[in-house]
């Protein structure tokens, strides 16, 4: 249903001369991106609404966002396979971060380990993503960065006093990157080039 759509919006995108016919198939494939993570999000934010976890919801989507799209790691072979898979996942987040924040000292065990480990790794060419060596070694290069920054910021969180279950899920964001770019390099999910 979504890929009809962004045919159909993508058709009138074309006949309007809005874009060129060599591009169509680049157009269909962003559209269907675009509305599949909206999808993904609102149903999240929901969730989030429910369970009233708003706050700590935007600081894991915003935490997790930047860094997966830097790691790269396991992806779902469908659009509904990958938002139930994302869903349960975001379920389970809430879950882990009761956890979290009544065992602070696992939580940082598993970050320590989290970082350690993107940091070795950098990022999974995914399919998908297909990227040169020169692209790789960039975004590597950036995840490596970026998990600094965001451990940093935790960190800090931390120094002034946080409440406890926004940093559980910033540091559940990191840990997911990681454990998805770790599932990824065992079923060998990647492009080697």
């Amino acid at each position: 249903m979504i890929e009809r759509i962004a045919i159909s919006l993508t058709g009138r995108m074309l006949k309007e001369g809005l874009i060129d016919e060599n591009k169509k198939e680049y157009y269909v494939y962003a559209l269907i991106a675009i509305v599949e993570r909206i999808l993904v999000i609102i149903t999240i934010l929901a969730i989030s609404s429910i369970t009233k976890l708003i706050i700590p919801t935007l600081l894991f989507l915003s935490f997790f966002f930047a860094l997966r799209k830097r790691t790269g790691g396991y992806h779902a072979n469908s659009f509904w396979q990958c938002y139930l898979l994302t869903v349960l996942t975001y379920v389970l987040v809430i879950s882990v971060s009761f956890v979290f924040t009544e065992y602070i000292w696992l939580r940082n065990s598993l970050l320590i380990g989290a970082v350690v480990l993107i940091e070795i790794i950098g990022t999974v060419n995914h399919p998908n993503m297909d990227m040169d060596f020169k692209e790789l070694e960039q975004a590597k290069k950036t995840a490596r960065l970026l998990v600094l920054l965001e451990t940093g910021g935790i960190v800090g969180c931390m120094l002034i006093g946080l409440n406890s279950r926004y940093i559980s899920f910033m540091a559940s964001s990191i840990i997911l990157c990681a454990l998805l770019l770790s599932i990824a390099k065992i079923i060998k999910q990647e492009v080697r080039k």
